[in-house]
């Protein structure tokens, strides 16, 4: 089945025929691509007969990727509390006498940062635009 008209790239994805890795594709003017692992040298002429057609349908990635965790790593529920610094604030769920706070620049530059409570205590979030 041919590609549709604008779905065939020349230079793309060509891997190295020694160790397998991915290459940089050749510049208009190089005669040669080395690759960066094995140091094999490929003729840039030879890119010219390869062609790649990809395809991909509309429930291809239905979901977003899963972070996958590293050995020995557990989920930490309450990591967002070691993030911020403490401050004397009374937590409105639990009356905790501490929360945690860190700010980010959500909006645009000429407006206020966005400030996010944790309280220390109860795990209760909410946040402030300033």
């Amino acid at each position: 089945m041919p590609a549709p008209k604008g779905q065939t790239q020349k230079h793309s994805l060509i891997f190295c025929p020694d160790c397998g890795s991915l290459l940089d594709p050749p510049e208009s003017l190089e005669t040669n691509v080395q690759c960066r692992l094995c140091a094999c040298i490929i003729r840039s002429e030879d890119f010219d007969s390869v062609e790649v057609v990809t395809q991909s349908g509309a429930n291809s990635f239905p979901e977003r990727p899963i972070q996958k965790k590293k050995d020995g790593e557990e989920e930490d529920s309450m990591a967002h509390l070691r993030d911020g610094a403490t401050i004397k604030e009374k937590c409105p769920k639990c009356d905790a006498p501490e929360m945690v706070f860190h700010t980010a620049q959500l909006r645009s530059a000429d407006e206020g940062q966005t400030i996010f409570y944790s309280c220390v205590k109860c795990g209760f979030k909410e946040k402030l635009h300033s």
